[in-house]
C-alpha cells in the first residue's frame, strides 16, 4: 500500500521533512497552482520592484453572502470574480457534475477566511515580541544596573533582534513571514482546515471533486495554494482576471499593467511615517518595564574599592516622547540619533551584518541626506534619508530570492548567493547616491 503523506505540526523536524517529499511527489506541480511557502513567498506582498505594499482599505469588499458562517473580505475585483465562480459552482452541483458525498466540497462554495488586517497583526506582534524579550531577557535584569535609562533598553533589545531576527519596524514586519497572503486582500479559503496538515491537504487534493474545482478557479483567475489546497489566490496576470480588474481601473480596451495594479489596489509602505511609529514603539517598550520596574540596585563601593554589603535603589530614567513640531532644533536633533537606531534595528531583523566602518559608513551618509534638505522640507529629507539605508539594505524581493531561483538569478562566481551576499555585493561602500540629494 503506497504511503500517504501524513505530517502535521505536531511531527518532528524529519517527519515533515519526509511528509513534504512524499506530498510533492504525490501532487503534480501545474501551473494552476501557487507555490507560497517556497517559489512565492513575496506574492501581493511587494510590488513590481520590490517594494512593500498592503492593499487599500477603501477596496476591499464583503465576498461572503447573508447566511455564510464568516463575514470575509477581499480585494473587490477578486470579490467579483469569485461571487461568479460561486455561482458557477452551485450551477454545477445542482446539475449533478458534483460528488454529494465529499466531505470538503458541499453544494456551495463558503467562504471561511479572506483578507485580514495587517496593522492588527502588527500591533500582535509588537505585544507577543515584548513578552518573548521580557521572558527571555529582561527577566534577568530586572533590578541590576544593566537598564539604567531608555539607551541602554534599547541596546539589549537591539541585540536581542539581532539574535532572533525578529522584526521590529513596521517594513521589517511587512517583510517578514510573519504576514501571509491572507494580508493581501487575494485569498480566500473555502475550507477550515489546519495549515501544515498534510494529510488533510493530501485528502483534500485527491476528492473527487478538486478537479472541477481547480478548473473552475482557473477560468475567473484564480489559483490553488499548493501547500494549503482550500485557499484560493487571484492571479492578477491572468487573461481571466483582467476584466474583473479592468472594472475597476478603467473602461478603455486596453492592457492593464501590473505597475497600475499596484498603484490602483495598494499603498507602499511610507518610510517617513513608519519611522516615528519606530521611536514610539521602543517608547511604548522601555516605558511599560519602566512602570513595572521603575529602580535598580547600585552597589556602593568602599574607598578600598571593595563593594559593601549594602546598595541603593536609583530610579530609572524616563525618556520624553518626540515632539511633533519639525521646524524645532530639539525634533532635529532626535531624528539625527533615530535614524542611526533605526538604521541598527533595520540590519538586525534582516538578519545582515556590517563592520563597524561601513555602518557608520551607511549612517553617515543618511544623516548628510538628512541635514542637507530639512531646512527646506524636512518629511522629503527624512524620506530620501531612509531611502538610503533602504537601498543599500536592498528590498526584501532582492536579498531573499526563492530556491528555486537562487541558482538561476543570483550567481556569484558559480556558486548561490545568500542575503548577506546579495547584502555586501549591492552596498559596497558606493557613495554615489549622494549625487543627487535635491529636494526636486
Amino acid at each position: 500500500m503506497t504511503n500517504i503523506p501524513s505530517a502535521n505540526n505536531n511531527s518532528t523536524t524529519k517527519e515533515l521533512y519526509n511528509s513534504r517529499v512524499l506530498y510533492d511527489y504525490l501532487y503534480d506541480q501545474t501551473n494552476r497552482q501557487f507555490d507560497l511557502w517556497y517559489e512565492m513567498p513575496l506574492y501581493g506582498k511587494v510590488d513590481e520592484l520590490g517594494r512593500v505594499v498592503y492593499p487599500k482599505e477603501s477596496f476591499l469588499e464583503i465576498v461572503s453572502k447573508d447566511s455564510d458562517e464568516n463575514t470575509v473580505l477581499c480585494l473587490n475585483y477578486a470579490s467579483e470574480a469569485f461571487k461568479k465562480m460561486r455561482l458557477h459552482y452551485e450551477t454545477l452541483y445542482l446539475d449533478g457534475y458534483l460528488d454529494t458525498r465529499s466531505d470538503y466540497f458541499q453544494k456551495t462554495l463558503q467562504p471561511f477566511k479572506g483578507w485580514s488586517s495587517p496593522a492588527l497583526k502588527y500591533q500582535d506582534n509588537q505585544q507577543a515580541l515584548y513578552e518573548s524579550f521580557f521572558n527571555d531577557v529582561l527577566e534577568n535584569v530586572l533590578e541590576t544596573e544593566d537598564i539604567k535609562d531608555f539607551n541602554s533598553f534599547t541596546a539589549i533589545l537591539l541585540e536581542y533582534i539581532k539574535n532572533t531576527k525578529q522584526p521590529f519596524t513596521r517594513v521589517g514586519f511587512h517583510e517578514s513571514n510573519n504576514t501571509t497572503v491572507n494580508n493581501t486582500g487575494l485569498a480566500i479559503e473555502i475550507y477550515e482546515g489546519e495549515y501544515g496538515d498534510d494529510s488533510l491537504a493530501f485528502e483534500f487534493v485527491n476528492d473527487n471533486n478538486f478537479e472541477i474545482f481547480q478548473e473552475l478557479c482557473g477560468r475567473y483567475g484564480f489559483r490553488i495554494d499548493r501547500n494549503i489546497p482550500w485557499r484560493i489566490v487571484s492571479n492578477f496576470n491572468s487573461k481571466n482576471s483582467e476584466p474583473f480588474v479592468k472594472e475597476q481601473i478603467t473602461k478603455e480596451d486596453r492592457i492593464i499593467t501590473t505597475e497600475e495594479i499596484f498603484k490602483t489596489f495598494y499603498e507602499r509602505l511610507d518610510l517617513a511615517k513608519y519611522f516615528e511609529e519606530f521611536y514610539n514603539e521602543l517608547f511604548v517598550f522601555y516605558t511599560t518595564f519602566v512602570q513595572a520596574y521603575p529602580r535598580y540596585k547600585e552597589n556602593r563601593t568602599a574607598r578600598s574599592n571593595c563593594i559593601n554589603a549594602f546598595y541603593t535603589y536609583k530610579d530609572r530614567e524616563l525618556p520624553q516622547l518626540r515632539r511633533t513640531d519639525i521646524t524645532t532644533p530639539v525634533y532635529y536633533n532626535q531624528t539625527e540619533t533615530t535614524i542611526g537606531l533605526y538604521y541598527n534595528f533595520r540590519l538586525a531583523e534582516s538578519g545582515l551584518t556590517a563592520s563597524q566602518k561601513r555602518k557608520s559608513f551607511h549612517i553617515k551618509n543618511a544623516l548628510t541626506i538628512y541635514k542637507s534638505l530639512r531646512n527646506k522640507n524636512n518629511k522629503k529629507a527624512l524620506s530620501k534619508a531612509l531611502d538610503y539605508i533602504q537601498y543599500n539594505l536592498g528590498t526584501t524581493a532582492y536579498r531573499d530570492v526563492p530556491l528555486n531561483q537562487n541558482n538561476l538569478t543570483r550567481l556569484d562566481e558559480g556558486g548561490m548567493m545568500s542575503s548577506q551576499g546579495r547584502f555586501d555585493k549591492r552596498s559596497g561602500e558606493d557613495n554615489s547616491y549622494l549625487n543627487d540629494i535635491s529636494d526636486s
